[in-house]
């Protein structure tokens, strides 16, 4: 609400300007100004002409109400208005006038009176239309405020103060579009208005279109410098990008202003973790941790990086600490066990897990925490073994089936994981996800026919099911086969999630598969962006980057694959190693 006083205030005499008063639009490369009051003077316009009053003592009560006005006299300007009024009735521009000072003065339930009876004379004055927008806003009825500002817009896109109002209450009501077409409208208006193009920015990364977000920043940063939050959606752009070092950089510029935003500083921290550059990221996740010492998060994050960074003693402490927090909480004795498993203790993890599991017997949560501990320490016959007394606790359960799939499935018993994908589908014949997961496993373990044939028949069960889609597809390309008919299931996936960054991926792996490396790598590179560098995503762009001889970026994708340590590492291992030298 305070934005749209805000608006009205500073529009000043603004609202009643004719085409000789408006100013012009600044010349390309120039800053936008606030411009002054235009003088009072009698110029030959509709509305400030002798010949639009019914008197010339109205004329005179309306120039007073003018000056007075300009001089910040708001009070008396409005007595002078309604003196003027009182002797010409009709006129739309004093009903006009008043609304705005109205408003000017926080009064916005007169506002809107006056400005719905100029509409009742004229129901296409955009000035009205304004005002009766901003007033139903700022006396509580947003949900109509909308309409009568985007007809406003219609009838006189150039009015910047109109422009603003619109956008503002468009992102209040989460009209998104609304707003950007407002923003849009204004930089037309004015292109040096950098709070516009910060606007625009954002919609633009919303979507994903992080390269025109880029172009939009750079101008809001060239006009208004010290605008708050341009330094985190830059950097966040930036880290879109894959642009790691950027994205540091500008969100440490940003907290050194905004030193208590803990959001961005834990993004900083994530971003020097997967950078490798631990000490530093040990240093700031010290400071998220000061900020809310509570926190579970925060302590796991930080005992991983104590570690890490050889303050064993340190790291000690918060493990404990961390494990004493909520004892009853399997969630955060899994914090715990992932801290411990991580840093080379995944033994003493999975003794903690079984103790936990003895300590609280029926919990539901107690199997899966000893498996996920116990498939960390690298041991999966002790997994599977937990796996299989949590299926044995719960027979008649669809999870802990689940989770002996999983298990053996990544314990690379695909025959048995198989087994217990098949006997989940065939409980439930008409869920199409079991049948995902069978043809996932059925390709992981080499059976390529059979991954498509469960694909095919989760269509089947689904047709446009976009995961479906794109599980198919995948397939297909990933192994050469029927290439057209991949592509078309992937871009119909597409069509119904075109910001899922694996979607992206298929479709950039099909087209490299047919050949078309150039369109693949623009994919690819989105789909990195999208993933926040998937292992494989980054192998598909690496293979794709060789085959276009750019050696150099191809070992950055594999080494930053292979750092993730995903289930791709050592087949990203070999082609690093078959990697020609490059002095």
């Amino acid at each position: 609400m305070r934005i749209l006083l805000l608006s009205l205030a500073l529009a000043g005499s603004a609202v009643a300007q004719t085409p000789a008063e408006r100013p012009a639009r600044p010349p390309a490369g120039t800053r936008s100004r606030a411009v002054p009051a235009p003088t009072v003077t009698a110029p030959a316009s509709a509305d400030t002409s002798a010949g639009a009053f019914a008197s010339e003592e109205g004329l005179r009560h309306y120039l007073n109400a003018r000056l007075l006005e300009q001089g910040g006299k708001l009070a008396e300007a409005l007595g002078e208005y309604y003196r003027a009024l009182s002797l010409d009735p009709g006129s739309a521009d004093l009903l006009v006038r008043i609304s705005q000072v109205c408003a000017q003065l926080g009064d916005h339930g007169r506002a809107l009176e006056f400005a719905e009876r100029a509409l009742a004379r004229d129901p296409n004055d955009w000035r009205a239309l304004w005002l009766q927008g901003a007033s139903r806003f700022s006396t509580g009825h947003a949900a109509d405020a909308l309409a009568p500002l985007e007809r406003a817009c219609e009838l006189d896109s150039a009015q910047a103060e109109v422009l603003r109002t619109t956008a503002r209450v468009a992102e209040t009501l989460g009209r998104a579009d609304v707003a950007e077409r407002a923003w849009r409208r204004l930089v037309w208006v004015d292109e040096d208005d950098g709070e516009a193009w910060f606007q625009i920015a954002a919609a633009e990364a919303r979507r994903g279109e992080f390269e025109a977000a880029q172009a939009s920043l750079k101008r809001a940063n060239d006009l208004n410098p010290a605008r708050p939050g341009l330094l985190f959606l830059e950097g966040w752009v930036k880290e879109r990008l894959g642009d790691m070092s950027g994205a540091i950089e500008l969100y440490q510029g940003h907290l050194e202003v905004h030193v208590d935003d803990v959001g961005t500083r834990r993004r900083l921290v994530g971003l020097l973790v997967r950078s490798n550059r631990v000490a530093e990221a040990y240093a700031e996740s010290k400071r998220v941790l000061q900020a809310d010492p509570r926190d579970p998060e925060a302590l796991q994050i930080h005992a991983d990086l104590a570690f890490k960074t050889r303050h064993a003693t340190e790291a000690e402490r918060l493990v404990t600490q961390l494990r004493s927090r909520s004892p009853e909480d399997p969630e955060n004795v899994a914090r715990a066990v992932v801290v411990l498993a991580r840093n080379g203790r995944g033994r003493e993890a999975a003794r903690i897990a079984d103790q936990w599991v003895l300590e609280h017997p029926g919990h539901v949560a107690g199997p899966l925490l000893a498996v996920r501990a116990w498939s960390a320490a690298g041991v999966p016959d002790s997994a599977i073994a937990r796996a299989r007394a949590a299926v044995a606790l719960a027979p008649d359960s669809t999870e802990p089936h689940r989770l002996l799939a999983r298990t053996l499935q990544d314990a690379g018993r695909f025959d048995q994981a198989e087994r217990e994908w098949m006997s989940l589908r065939d409980r439930f014949p008409q869920e199409p996800g079991f049948a995902l997961d069978l043809g996932g496993c059925r390709e992981r373990g080499g059976n390529v026919d059979g991954a498509v044939s469960a694909g095919r028949e989760a269509l089947r069960l689904a047709p446009g099911w976009a995961p479906a889609q794109n599980f198919l597809g995948y397939i297909l390309a990933d192994h050469g086969r029927e290439l057209s008919e991949a592509r078309g299931l992937i871009e119909r996936a597409l069509e119904q999630d075109p910001l899922n960054g694996a979607y992206v991926d298929s479709f950039g792996w099909v087209l490299y598969r047919l050949g078309r490396l150039s369109e693949a790598r623009t994919q690819l590179e989105r789909a990195v962006r999208l993933t926040d560098g998937d292992p494989v995503v980054r192998e598909h762009l690496g293979d794709v980057y060789l085959d276009l001889r750019m050696t150099a970026q191809a070992r950055e994708q594999y080494q930053l694959g292979e750092a993730a340590k995903g289930e791709n590492q050592k087949r990203v291992a070999g082609k690093l190693k078959a990697l020609p030298d490059v002095k």
